[in-house]
């Protein structure tokens, strides 16, 4: 398959093999109902995972029609730390070096986003957001380096694979109120568009480990933007939001994350760069 063609959907066969990685984005939080908790020792000691069936790397398996060969390993809250711990996973769970493809959605969590969103829904004038935003901007400086880092461990442990790496879509669309109602809560115009413009640099630090590996002569890794899918579906966007806005307990994990729409807004994007 060439890179950049859209793919066909594969007969299921045993000669391909597919292993998700990556954070709660990938893990399809946003619309899971249980804590399903896959990796071996769940992140966040022992904090469930919270996959779901409609999240894009369970499409896509349906998409090449996997019975069997599809290991999926995603955990919320993962980090480009844990990325070790999910292939490890994965191996004990039956992966094996000939692995076929494998996509991986992280560094958001790098950034310390979560906690960036819980500080500044309920209070985004307050010391705890502004100190959160600073946090996860300094941030930025060190995500794309290990993102590199990850790339090399999943090449290390999938030496054939086709490696794909999403980006994340921007929470906020163009609001032109002074503030948006993201589920009982309003935040400025002025601290969605900072959050925008930290996804925005993260976006670029993730792409800029890819060129980086492509540089060094891997070129079975591709860097999969979603922001452009996305488009006009943001939080108090032009159209139906694909990103949940705050959810309650007991499903407050969902809160922030793609919705179903979302989830295959991502699958759909994966599929159009050649992933199967």
């Amino acid at each position: 398959m060439v890179l950049g063609a859209v793919a066909v959907p594969a007969q299921a066969a045993t000669d391909f093999n597919y292993v998700a990685l990556g954070d709660s984005y990938a893990a399809g939080t946003g619309t899971a109902t249980g804590g399903t908790a896959t990796v071996t020792t769940p992140l966040g000691g022992g904090s469930p995972c919270f996959q779901s069936a409609t999240s894009y790397p369970n499409q896509l398996a349906a998409y090449a029609q996997l019975t069997t060969g599809f290991i999926n390993v995603t955990c919320a809250g993962a980090t480009t730390s844990d990325i070790g711990t999910e292939l490890y996973a994965a191996v004990q769970a039956g992966a094996t070096s000939g692995v076929s493809q494998v996509t991986v959605t992280v560094g958001g969590n790098d950034l310390g986003f979560a906690q960036t969103l819980q500080a500044c829904a309920p209070d985004p004038a307050g010391l705890q957001c502004q100190t959160a935003l600073a946090t996860a901007t300094s941030n930025l400086k060190t995500v794309s380096a290990k993102v590199s880092g990850v790339i090399t461990q999943i090449r290390g442990a999938a030496p054939g694979a086709r490696i794909y790496v999403t980006g994340y879509p921007l929470l906020f669309g163009n609001f032109k109120t002074p503030t948006c109602d993201v589920g009982g809560y309003e935040v400025p115009k002025t601290t969605a568009t900072t959050i925008n413009g930290i996804t925005s640099a993260l976006n670029l630090s993730i792409a800029g480990a890819v060129v980086r590996a492509e540089w060094k002569g891997d070129w079975k890794v591709r860097y999969v933007p979603v922001a452009g899918a996305f488009y006009g579906h943001g939080l108090c966007d032009s159209k139906t939001p694909w990103i949940n806005r705050y959810v309650a307990s007991p499903y407050e994990f969902q809160s922030f994350h793609p919705n179903a729409f979302g989830e295959t807004a991502y699958a759909t994007t994966l599929k159009l760069a050649g992933a199967k």
